[in-house]
């Protein structure tokens, strides 16, 4: 029989990527600023999707399906009757279709970079169904409540729906411009944060700040059960171009804010990165503001469809401060957030829509989080002899597994910092055991020991605890299962202190849980780690320095010559540096 190809896509938005459905079950996905090393890549995912074909050994004529997540379609009449009524933002809307031509394009792009002339059959779905189905059907749930938060896509902001067996039911959108993602990086850039994807650096901060700013920003945002609104004289993201660069390049997007916020906040310098007690407590401020929105909205929907189980996706799922307040105010019996719950998931969401579409009424679709590359035909002895050179400072080993977890654990308990390479790249943002630097959490230094050697980012961003699942209740105060590093749980009051380095300073931890079925080589690492020490955790990093997260086996070596990382594991290799301290 032959193999059914589905090619899913996230295109001309940040994370652009692809992913490879296989008779039902993804096999692979990776995100373009993976290949082309530029965070948070928007454009056409053309490396995502040759990585795609050369995993599997095919060639794009192999492909049966093509699932987009964007539907042009998609809420065609709201936003009919919204730019009639705002017909003076003519050039807004003009700038808007231009971009979905563009998207429409996507047959002709993919016939010239890959040389086909095959009729392929394409598929375009609602941007936020696409992150409904990526985090619904990989649940396992049969019955669950369904929330999509982010930006903006296909017009909407936010969706609430309930998934049963093969089927999804809307039951509430909120539609352009109204957005908790649009309020929440609107403030990211007012903080002084400009870069696009910069909002965990106000998750970060809000751990230090007190609740001073209540009544300004409930000005600004309108809380009720079942909705919220934006106060839009303090925005300008629906009255003009805002989004830029998104062809091709890293995403910006020009201010968000307009001078009636500078107004409102006199106190805060909005055009420099000075971090002062004012900007703290505005950032405290404004997580409490999206936390106490989206746990009201969630909580209307659960008393309406009476579900004991959530499903959440979208940019804004990814805010694992509220996350952990969701998991503890709303009770649920079990909540899923998938590995990569933003835009490049949408790829993944796509595709299972498309395979419902197409064939039987599957319900459940596994999306593990090690689904990326490996690079096993890689000679990593030869690179690592042609790299190193004369460097006389650093030696190397080709051991077993077991001897390297022997020497890696001596090293963490040494307070050594570790780059951690083994199997396939992770899929999503976060970095789970395959791309990681790891270092020793009950050592109070070890933050300040990977900012200095590697990462040089602002002292008030936490580091996560990768922690053994069966642990978990022994050392937090929720005993949750969070595979792909999604949730901030509360660390116990009298285990704090042993774990200095994952401890923020509101006592949480943003925890990873680990088992043997889902990474036995890191899990047995964490274990043995634990034997020697008593803590049955390390403190789990990017292994990146400002750049995405290391793809290749050259990027891993390449990032360990040019900072100060002590120890660098590649698969069975293990290199370190003689000389420092």
């Amino acid at each position: 029989m032959k193999n059914k190809y589905i090619l899913g896509l996230n295109v001309y938005h940040a994370d652009s990527a692809a992913c490879l459905m296989k008779n039902g079950e993804i096999i692979f996905a990776i995100e373009e600023e993976r290949l082309n090393r530029v965070k948070h890549w928007a454009g056409f995912p053309v490396e995502s999707i040759k990585e795609c074909l050369n995993y599997e050994k095919i060639t794009i004529d192999d492909i049966d399906f093509v699932a987009i997540n964007t539907n042009s379609y998609s809420n065609i009449i709201h936003k009919f009757f919204y730019g009639i009524s705002n017909i003076k933002d003519i050039f807004f809307f003009f700038n808007k279709l231009i971009k979905k031509k563009k998207k429409k394009s996507i047959k002709k792009i993919i016939k010239k970079n890959f040389n086909t002339k095959k009729q392929f059959k394409f598929f375009y779905y609602d941007h936020h169904l696409c992150h409904l189905a990526s985090s619904y059907f990989p649940s396992g749930f049969d019955k669950s409540l369904l929330v999509s938060i982010d930006g903006f896509g296909d017009f909407v902001s936010t969706t609430a729906a309930f998934g049963n067996k093969s089927e999804i039911r809307i039951l509430n959108k909120v539609f352009f411009p109204h957005s908790l993602g649009i309020f929440y990086q609107t403030f990211t850039q007012f903080l002084g944060f400009k870069n696009y994807g910069d909002e965990y650096k106000v998750m970060g901060l809000s751990a230090y700040g007190k609740n001073t700013f209540e009544n300004r920003l409930k000005k600004i945002i309108k809380i009720k059960a079942s909705e919220f609104r934006l106060n839009l004289e303090y925005f300008n993201h629906h009255k003009k171009i805002v989004s830029l660069n998104l062809n091709n390049s890293s995403p910006y997007i020009a201010d968000l804010f307009t001078r009636h916020m500078c107004k409102l906040f006199p106190e805060i310098n909005a055009y420099n990165n000075i971090i002062d007690q004012e900007k703290i407590d505005l950032a405290f401020g404004v997580q409490k503001e999206y936390e106490d929105a989206i746990i009201r909205y969630i909580s209307h929907y659960k008393k309406k469809t009476q579900s004991d189980y959530l499903s959440i996706s979208g940019g804004c799922a990814m805010n694992s401060l509220a996350n952990g307040k969701i998991l503890k105010e709303l009770k649920f019996k079990k909540v899923y957030i998938p590995p990569s719950p933003g835009d490049s998931g949408g790829a993944t969401g796509a595709s299972i829509l498309c395979y419902l579409n197409n064939f039987n009424k599957k319900t459940f679709f596994n999306i593990g989080a090690y689904i990326g590359n490996s690079y096993e035909y890689c000679d990593v002895e030869k690179l690592i002899k042609n790299k190193l050179l004369d460097r006389q400072n650093i030696s190397y080993k080709n051991l077993t597994i077991d001897e390297i977890t022997k020497i890696t654990v001596q090293a963490l308990m040494n307070n050594k910092v570790v780059g951690w390479y083994q199997g396939r790249m992770e899929w999503g943002p976060r970095a789970l055991g395959n791309r990681s630097i790891i270092a020793n959490p009950g050592c109070k230094e070890t933050k300040s020991i990977i900012n200095r050697k590697i990462k040089r980012r602002e002292s008030f961003r936490p580091f996560a605890p990768s922690i053994l699942y069966e642990k978990v209740k022994d050392w937090f105060e929720m005993d949750v299962h969070s595979p792909f590093m999604s949730v901030v749980v509360k660390i116990k009051k009298d285990k704090r202190n042993l774990i200095p380095a994952v401890a923020h300073e509101d006592g949480t931890g943003r925890l990873q849980t680990v088992t043997r079925k889902e990474n036995l080589i890191y899990y047995n690492l964490i274990e043995s780690f634990e034997k020697k020490t008593g803590i049955p955790m390390l403190l789990n990093t990017s292994f990146n320095e400002n750049e995405p997260i290391v793809n290749t086996h050259e990027e891993a070596l390449d990032c360990f010559l040019r900072t100060d990382m002590d120890v660098l594991i590649m698969d069975n290799f293990i290199l370190e540096r003689n000389n420092k301290n």
